[in-house]
Order: structure tokens, then C-alpha cells, then sequence
């Protein structure tokens, strides 16, 4: 049975992690230029940066507050709490990227996948510069089974990373090299990287570590991640997956059950069930 559940888990996770990179090019229509007014040309030459002059794109709008009092409840799968907490910036969604990746995230927790694209596509519109929004936009993606819109997001999020310094951006662009099964990468960038929330780091180190099947090395950043912050639901059903692969049944018995009190909606929380018949059987 246990044999079963472990080739059922890893095709899961080569569908999550591996697929061909697939991007929708639009085409864009030439538009004819404006006839000029005369004495207009001189006006324009005056408003028009000088020859080389790099202009530098617009910095997205800061997010908000209830921002981050989402994300916490996010990451403990609290999604109602999650879309209290922006009910009073809601409305700043259309202008502000983070409110609507907030909202994004709110709607993928809450399984409206399609709504939840349609939000985080907004938000990287909006915040094209970031590399988070991509990173729960691909998300979403693998959620949907959009494989290929999924890797084309996590490229962008690490192409973001790579330009973007400061605040968090190593944290998601390690976050999207684990996605694309660049896991040495990953575990580079997240070593230096800024967790946005206590234990995210060490979380998604320790989850690049299980992907790898470096077993001990796994269990200790993820043991590390649960230390730091008791509320990452997620890091309990890794951390269980990785007690059965060390043999220690009844810590696997304990993580999975903590898992499913935390988060009995999360996609996950069907695998996590089985997990238990089995070894309780």
C-alpha cells in the first residue's frame, strides 16, 4: 500500500515540478504615428530624456498594512481570517499589486482557481518588477494543471529576482528555482535570502531537501521551520513525509493530524488522509 502512496506522490510532484516551458505570445497591432503640430517637434525634444538616458520603470505602489496580516493567515490556512483582514483595502486592488496577489491568494485557498488567476495576473501587471507575484501566479497555474504557464512564471519570478535587490526577492526567486527543479540553485538562494515570515526560509530549504531526498538534512530544516513559526501548515505535511522516509511512523501519525486540524481544505489535506490509513492500518 505504502509503495502505492509513495508512486502516486511522486508523479504528483513531477506534475507540480516538471513541464515544458509554454508562453502565449500576443501580437501587437502597429499603430500609425500622430501627425505633427508645427513648433510640436521642438516642445517633444524638450520633454524627451537625452540620448542614452536610461529610464527606469515605475516603482509599484507600497503594499498596505492588512497586506501582511493576510499573508500570516495564509500561510496558516486561516483564509477567511485572511480576507477580513483586506476587507478594507479591497477596493485598492486595481491599482495596488499586492493588495490583488493578496486577493489572488485568498481566492487559490479558497479553490476559485480561475478568479485567483485572473487577480495575480493583475498583480504582476501591476508589480511586473517583483518576483513574488509570478511566484503565486505560477502557483495557481499548477493548480489549474497549466504546466507549461506555471514554468513560464516561475522563469519570469527568477528573472525578477535576479534584477531585483533588497527585501525579499532572493526568498521567491529561490522559491521559483525549487519549482523548476533547479533545487542546488534554490538552496543558494534561499541561504542568503530574507524570510517575509519567521521559518519560511528555513521551510522551503527544508522542502527543497526532501525533494532532493537528503532525508536528515530535510528533517532539520524543517524541524527548524516549526520552531520558528508554529503556524506554517505545510510544514507539517513535509515534515511527515520525510518521518516515514526515516522510519519514525508514530512523529509521521503526529504531523499529518497536526496538518489536517490546521488546513483540512488544502489540496494536500486528501493525501495527507491517505498517508494516515495506511500507516495506521
Amino acid at each position: 500500500m505504502w509503495r502505492a502512496l509513495k508512486t502516486t506522490l511522486t508523479a504528483l510532484l513531477c506534475a507540480l515540478l516538471f513541464s515544458p516551458l509554454a508562453v502565449d505570445a500576443a501580437q501587437q497591432k502597429k499603430k500609425k504615428p500622430p501627425r505633427k503640430k508645427p513648433g510640436s517637434e521642438q516642445q517633444q525634444n524638450q520633454q524627451q530624456p537625452a540620448q542614452g538616458e536610461a529610464q527606469k520603470p515605475a516603482e509599484p505602489a507600497p503594499p498596505p498594512s492588512q497586506v501582511f496580516e493576510a499573508d500570516r493567515r495564509l500561510w496558516e490556512y486561516k483564509t477567511s481570517e485572511a480576507r477580513s483582514a483586506l476587507q478594507p483595502v479591497a477596493g485598492q486592488a486595481d491599482g495596488n499589486g499586492y493588495v490583488a496577489m493578496a486577493l489572488g491568494r485568498v481566492l487559490e485557498q479558497e479553490k476559485k482557481y480561475g478568479e485567483a488567476e485572473s487577480q495575480l495576473r493583475k498583480a504582476t501587471d501591476l508589480a511586473s518588477s517583483d518576483p513574488a507575484p509570478w511566484v503565486y501566479l505560477g502557483e495557481v497555474y499548477l493548480r489549474q494543471k497549466k504546466n507549461g504557464d506555471a514554468d513560464a512564471a516561475f522563469r519570469r519570478a527568477v528573472d525578477c529576482g535576479s534584477t531585483k535587490s533588497g527585501g525579499d526577492a532572493s526568498y521567491y526567486r529561490g522559491v521559483a528555482q525549487q519549482r523548476l527543479r533547479q533545487y542546488d540553485q534554490a538552496i543558494s538562494t534561499l541561504s542568503g535570502a530574507q524570510s517575509p515570515e519567521p521559518g519560511l526560509v528555513a521551510y522551503q530549504i527544508g522542502v527543497t531537501r526532501s525533494f532532493q531526498e537528503n532525508w536528515p538534512a530535510a528533517l532539520e530544516q524543517l524541524n527548524r521551520a516549526v520552531e520558528e513559526n508554529p503556524r506554517i501548515a505545510l510544514a507539517y505535511y513535509y515534515r511527515g513525509l520525510v518521518q516515514e522516509k526515516l522510519g519514525r511512523k508514530d512523529l509521521l501519525v503526529n504531523d499529518m493530524e497536526t496538518f489536517l486540524k490546521l488546513a483540512p481544505q488544502a489540496p494536500e489535506a486528501e493525501l495527507a488522509k491517505a498517508v494516515l490509513r495506511a500507516v495506521k492500518r
